[in-house]
């Protein structure tokens, strides 16, 4: 698969083993199962201590001692001792191993792997310089997905392609929060629904120019370029928050719909481009990659700057267009401030 480097199978099939194929139809005769001849096998060679312990307790020391039991090295050191187990069957009869299985000899795994019980095998891989890790986690899911695969057997994507997902999920989730955060508080200090609509609208369009951004630079679209993005809908909010609230102030003065929007965007115009300009500025040595280190955060910068430069110049003239279609369409009636608090205080 190309962008993928140096693989590497856990599981080695390479160490010698003795093989113990039973004869089911000559076992089931001889009333012996599996089970049995397993253990005759592992307590006659490797002893009773992880099968069936057997603890001893001296009666005047109290001490405890395991007694292990298997048989001595003579009788265990050849593949011909092994056939020549007994296993004990219907009655207490024993039984010759050889009589009821195949010794064979093979290979098996260095080292089994178990996850709950299960066992495991381990495919670990590193991506390359040419490719991104999620497209390689995609390739990978595909390829998997086509191939048969034996019952009983089931795959799963780990490492940093797990870790990646889980960020992305969280990242998400956080960004979701962060707007509907930002538009009640914006709606308890507007004392409006339209206004933190208007403001919020230009999000999406700051999404635009971050999209170009990372298409131009040739970045992806990755955990750091994320937070780069729930940075620059703070700052285009901001913006917003500027313009929309003096136009407000300039309504409540008397002044009307369209004449309050050619003002305010003239008088906002500085305040909002000192705000954009200073942060592009700013970020830009991050996003180029200089220093040493750079290169991790060059992403965010980068996020950062096109959305906000992109968002800069929408929000200027498309902010201003909808302020006026909502308002024309949903008429509202701005009191002046200052006699709004004395009606409050008339009120009370």
């Amino acid at each position: 698969m190309p962008g993928v480097t140096f693989p590497f199978i856990s599981r080695e099939e390479n160490y010698p083993q003795f093989d113990i194929v039973v004869d089911r139809e000559k076992a089931a005769m001889a009333g012996i199962s599996q089970r049995d001849i397993a253990q005759a096998a592992l307590i006659s060679l490797a002893s009773n201590v992880s099968l069936n312990p057997s603890i001893f307790t001296d009666p005047r020391t109290g001490n405890q001692y395991n007694v292990v039991v298997q048989l001595d090295e003579p009788f265990r050191s050849t593949p011909e001792d092994l056939s020549r187990l007994f296993v004990m069957g219907d009655g207490g009869r024993p039984v010759l191993l050889g009589a009821v299985a195949e010794v064979k000899q093979g290979v098996g795994p260095v080292m089994i792997e178990r996850k709950y019980q299960q066992r495991l095998i381990k495919i670990n891989a590193q991506p390359g310089l040419d490719r991104d890790l999620g497209s390689i986690a995609q390739d990978i899911e595909e390829k998997l997905r086509a191939m048969p695969v034996p019952p009983g057997f089931s795959f799963h994507l780990g490492g940093q392609i797990q870790q990646q997902r889980e960020a992305f999920g969280s990242l998400k989730f956080t960004s979701l929060l962060a707007i509907i955060l930002v538009y009640m508080v914006m709606a308890s200090q507007f004392r409006s629904l339209l206004d933190p609509f208007i403001i919020m609208f230009s999000v999406p369009l700051g999404m635009i120019g971050v999209i170009w951004a990372l298409l131009l630079t040739r970045t992806t679209l990755n955990v750091t370029s994320f937070m780069g993005i729930i940075m620059m809908v703070g700052i285009v909010v901001s913006n917003g928050v500027l313009l929309v609230e003096y136009m407000n102030e300039l309504r409540r003065r008397g002044l009307g719909l369209r004449e309050a929007v050619i003002r305010g965007g003239r008088t906002r115009l500085r305040p909002i481009l000192m705000t954009s300009l200073t942060t592009l500025v700013g970020l830009l040595p991050m996003a180029l990659g200089i220093g040493t280190g750079s290169e991790a955060n060059a992403p965010l910068a980068r996020a950062v700057i096109g959305g906000l430069a992109v968002s800069t110049v929408l929000t200027l003239l498309l902010i201003p267009a909808l302020y006026v279609m909502i308002e024309e369409r949903f008429p509202r009636r701005l009191e002046d401030a200052e006699a709004s608090r004395a009606l409050q205080g008339e009120t009370a």
